[in-house]
């Protein structure tokens, strides 16, 4: 991979899929399809999918982040003829912090368990 920030990318999403399955979760990375993307990672929780987007870069857009976690979720819920679009979170690597320290952006909704409207 001849891209640096692909790169550093890459590193990060190896990085955090170990970390999952580390502390015991069933957790995969997840293959590009182009405009059919479903993710970075899919981690399962109580038999319940959760779709990654992993961010590595100096800049938070997360409005851009977010828009692309939402429509990968549902790309994986179509691709897999899924009744519910699983919940996406955007797991975003922190400056001179360790993968324990990344940030998890999630809404409102999920953090308090309300269903997606």
């Amino acid at each position: 991979m001849s891209n640096p920030n692909k790169r550093k990318g890459s590193a990060y999403e190896s990085a955090i899929l170990q970390w999952l399955r580390g502390k015991g979760l069933l957790a995969e990375k997840l293959a590009l399809a182009g405009t059919n993307d479903e993710g970075d990672i899919v981690c399962f929780v109580a038999g319940k999918p959760y779709v990654l987007e992993l961010k590595n870069r100096a800049k938070l857009e997360l409005p851009q982040f977010w828009k692309e976690a939402t429509l990968e979720a549902t790309n994986y819920a179509k691709a897999r003829n899924l009744k519910e679009v699983p919940p996406a979170y955007v797991i975003v690597k922190r400056r001179n912090a360790g993968i324990e320290q990344s940030w998890v952006i999630q809404t409102l909704e999920q953090w308090i368990g309300e269903p997606n409207e």
